[in-house]
């Protein structure tokens, strides 16, 4: 029952929760000599383990070097998997590791280099010891996941576990060599270097498997360490029905006692999930509990289930059924006896629980987070008993733990007035409370207001997340929202949990933020055409009033993803607050297909992505236009990233016309070109026997003759192993077949397509000079195939200049730059089907894109470019309607009830 943190002084501490006492590890200096960017203590407290020069792979994993701190004698030394790696000399770095872990016991060290698992029993031990041999970089990992794993899978970077006493390892084996690669260009910086082999841009790939071709096979392994001279290991069989259903996935591992792991796992076509005990000595895993979707959905990745303090039960989240209402995810318990598996439900009604917490055993309460009925934008902590209810007796209700929290001290109530929103479908704090249906041409004004609205003198928390720690004694309770996050120290006592301590207000943060003006939210809804009703989140320009006579543009944010949420009570500042604070007012919208509704709202978009949720955004982004009268008719926008960039393009080309221009950020164009579990749980197989019609009809390119007349940008970062830049090339294609005009900013220099001796390190060098300047352009960019690429000026030079001037990110605000450059390069690889947009100059279609060259799917690295870029789109996007009117309010007609 302890943590260990960043104290206030820039050093690292460890708090006792008991007592609220701290102990210090790591003085600040220090700390500032070594510059960790993590850090973990050893399980005697003896050893910190420090991550550094860390260099990140995909979304989660990372490489790194490892110093080891001893806290007793201050010393620091680098950490190597085997002790002869020092050669006998002194080393000032050890060599880049995927993971290092300390064991549950002592000080021992579990590392993974090349791919391959490493032990060693204290960080300085004389002996060290190679728990696997088959790593291969790229194809073969152990104990780390591949891509697959790690981006739709587990969500980790992590694919091992001990048991509790450190004797024995748990490990997964991903096998990749039958996935496709897909490979993509890597350019790097513009350097000034006479060495030829650094002229080429490198070619990186990726193991990348797409719906319907073949997916990594896994192997889980457990190696007993407990004599690590004579490592044994045994595979686990997986239960018989998996088996039967050829191709799987495992989706969690744990260890329930020092004979026994628990492994949850999932058919390949997603919708069959089975958790079983897997025992020793031969690891034959046995099912205790099923859970099917039939054939109307799929099924969620079960986490890994919670077991009583004997291990005789698990409580994990299956679908509940609710009468008419449907399913949603709930606790169920089960007992694994003599007589066979059976399952009780220990939460039941019309709400999700989103995350199991922790078993509280001594007080027989399971912690979980749930989403409170009817209100899908908040996040609560609830508690609930572990018994399940006896034959013919009621069933225990849950309690809400944080229901009635308030905010903690030193809270600034007129920042938080600013950000107040109900829960309830409300606009402006419970005086607009009514559901607004979207056919509807002017809802009737109940009462007068300004916004921003006066301070509420005692706002509560509506969004919350929770870490207990292992005994489930004590928990660190976030809260996320409305407000500025703040964190508190908590013991699980009865009947209501005790505050111990306020880690952290977030003072300083809040009085800056006091001094601003920012955006005004208001959340309400809007009944739809279908019956189903959206939740609906503006963010107002700061003091828009009621009585405005200045018209806004609207721009609307749209994800769709299943089970995705974008208007919670959650507090951000994003893209949309900058936005909404310059003049615009920001909508997002939840319908259809969105989280915190139950399963079958999830459901509704099964082998059907781009048809409900489409026609509901369109719905409500048509309302909001029609029926509030500060916003101009003829300044809407919409825009998305991923699944919402798929969305936004979609929308886009609806024959409805909504919508005036589009902003699509690293777009899925094409089902088929995304990963195979992530296509196939929504979409199933793109095959004659499985969805080929819906995998066809919810291809963007097909809708490029309807992007005719419409503004796109898109915007893709070349090094994007998630949604790869050969969908946005594929739009680019469709669209130049069709001669529809559009923007796709890739940041590439122009040369005449018939100077055939132009090389790339010229544009390389002028690159680097403008972004010196902080220069930003649009450009043309010309993919030419079948004998009209130009195969002698080369692409990496323009891939430079895209490079520097993101990495500057200012505007070049008065003078237009049109680069022009053939990219098909037959000798330069720029990307998978690069050659996309056939003989799109003999067309006469112009075109802008802006690829990032190594930038990822975060597009982290470029943000303030690519924010600005994207507020200069929108900029020339509404320059280019009609004068918008200037006379129109609330007063005209344009209320909200």
């Amino acid at each position: 029952d302890e943590f260990i943190f960043r104290d206030s002084y820039g050093g690292i501490s460890l708090m006792f929760a008991a007592n609220q006492t701290t102990k210090t590890l790591m003085p600040n200096t220090t700390f500032r000599v070594l510059e960790p960017a993590s850090f973990s203590v050893s399980a005697d407290r003896r050893f910190l383990l420090l991550a550094q020069n860390v260099r990140k792979i995909h979304t989660h994993s990372y490489l790194a070097r490892y110093t080891v701190y001893d806290i007793l004698t201050t010393e620091s030394y680098p950490l190597t998997p085997l002790p002869d790696e020092v050669g006998g000399g002194v080393i000032t770095e050890g060599p880049s590791l995927l993971l290092a872990t300390w064991t549950p016991k002592g000080h021992g060290l579990i590392t993974v280099k090349d791919y391959d698992i490493y032990y060693r029993p204290a960080p300085r031990s004389s002996t060290g010891y190679r728990v696997t041999e088959s790593g291969v970089p790229g194809t073969i990992h152990n104990g780390v996941p591949d891509w697959l794993y790690e981006e739709e899978i587990l969500g980790s970077r992590t694919a091992l576990w001990m048991s509790a006493d450190g004797h024995m390892v748990l490990y997964a084996t991903f096998n990749d060599s039958l996935v496709h690669e897909q490979k993509y260009p890597w350019y790097g910086a513009a350097l000034d270097t006479d060495d030829p082999a650094k002229t080429y841009p490198e070619i990186r790939s990726v193991r990348y498997p797409k719906p319907g071709t073949n997916n990594p096979t896994v192997t889980l392994t457990v190696a007993d360490i407990a004599d690590p001279k004579h490592i044994r290991t045994r595979h686990l069989t997986p239960p018989k029905v998996i088996l039967e259903e050829g191709d799987y996935y495992f989706t969690s591992a744990q260890w329930v006692s020092l004979t026994e792991v628990c492994v949850v796992w999932l058919t390949r076509m997603q919708n069959l999930s089975v958790v079983s005990v897997c025992k020793s000595p031969m690891w034959y895993c046995q099912e205790v509990y099923r859970i099917s979707s039939g054939l109307d959905g799929w099924v969620e990745s079960a986490p890994s289930p919670l077991w009583s303090a004997g291990g005789g039960a698990l409580v994990t989240l299956a679908p509940v059924r609710d009468g008419p209402a449907g399913l949603f995810r709930h606790i169920v318990r089960t007992e694994h006896n003599s007589h066979g598996p059976r399952a009780l439900p220990l939460t039941h009604g019309s709400f999700d629980v989103v995350q199991l917490l922790a078993w509280d055993h001594a007080n027989q309460h399971i912690y979980y987070m749930g989403i409170p009925e009817g209100k899908p934008g908040q996040q609560h902590l609830y508690r609930v008993s572990s018994e399940a209810p006896r034959p013919g007796s009621p069933q225990k209700l849950p309690y809400c733990v944080t229901c009635n929290s308030q905010p903690s001290p030193s809270i600034n109530l007129e920042y938080y007035g600013n950000l107040a929103s109900s829960g309830d479908s409300t606009w402006g704090d419970g005086d607009w409370d009514e559901e607004l249906p979207a056919t509807s041409p002017s809802p009737t004004k109940k009462k007068k207001k300004k916004y921003p609205d006066g301070m509420p003198q005692n706002l509560p928390c509506l969004y919350h997340e929770a870490h207990f720690s292992p005994s489930s004694a004590y928990f660190v309770l976030e809260c996320l929202g409305p407000g500025v996050p703040t964190f508190s120290l908590h013991k699980t006592a009865l009947p209501d949990p005790r505050l111990l301590a306020h880690l952290e207000n977030n003072t300083v943060v809040k009085e800056r933020l006091a001094a601003i003006a920012l955006p005004t939210p208001r959340t309400f809804s809007v009944q739809l055409s279908s019956g189903h009703a959206a939740r609906v989140r503006l963010l107002l320009p700061p003091g828009l009033r009621e009585d405005e006579v200045t018209k806004y543009p609207l721009v609307l944010k749209v994800h769709g993803a299943p089970g995705t949420q974008l208007v919670t009570e959650r507090w951000s500042l994003d893209w949309g607050s900058l936005a909404a604070g310059a003049g615009a007012i920001l909508a997002s919208v939840d319908a259809r297909g969105a989280g915190g509704r139950g399963l079958g709202a999830h459901h509704t978009l099964h082998r059907r992505l781009g048809t409900v949720e489409l026609q509901d955004q369109l719905e409500v982004a048509e309302y909001l236009r029609d029926s509030l009268h500060f916003i101009d008719a003829r300044r809407v926008a919409v825009w998305g990233r991923a699944h919402g960039g798929f969305l936004a393009a979609l929308a886009l080309a609806s024959p409805l016309s909504v919508f005036h221009c589009g902003i699509a950020l690293t777009p899925i164009v094409r089902w088929r070109y995304y990963a195979s579990a992530y296509a196939e749980r929504y979409m199933g197989f793109p095959n004659a026997t499985g969805n080929y019609r819906g995998y066809a009809d919810a291809d963007v390119t097909k809708q490029a003759a309807a992007l005719h007349d419409k503004m796109l940008l898109l915007v893709h970062g070349t090094a994007d192993n998630n949604v790869h830049v050969q969908q946005s090339m594929a739009l680019a294609r469709a669209l130049a077949d069709q001669g529809s005009m559009f923007r796709q900013q890739m940041l590439l220099l122009v040369h005449g397509t018939a100077d055939n001796n132009v090389h790339v390190q010229q544009s390389m060098a002028l690159a680097r000079a403008l972004a010196d300047q902080g220069s930003m352009f649009r450009q043309q960019m010309l993919l030419l195939v079948h004998g009209t690429a130009d195969n002698n000026v080369h692409v990496q030079q323009s891939m430079a200049l895209a490079r520097a001037l993101a990495d500057q990110g200012s505007m070049f605000r008065q003078q237009m730059l049109l680069l022009v450059h053939g990219t098909a390069d037959n000798n330069v690889h720029v990307q998978q089907s690069m050659a996309l947009a056939r003989e799109l100059a003999d067309q006469g279609s112009m075109f802008r894109q802006q690829i990032y060259p190594d930038e990822g799917h975060s597009l982290s690295g470029v943000k303030r470019h690519l924010y600005r870029t994207m507020s200069s789109f929108l900029d020339d996007c509404f320059r280019k309607q009609v004068p918008p009117e200037t006379k129109a309010g609330l007063r005209n007609g344009g209320n909200l009830d």
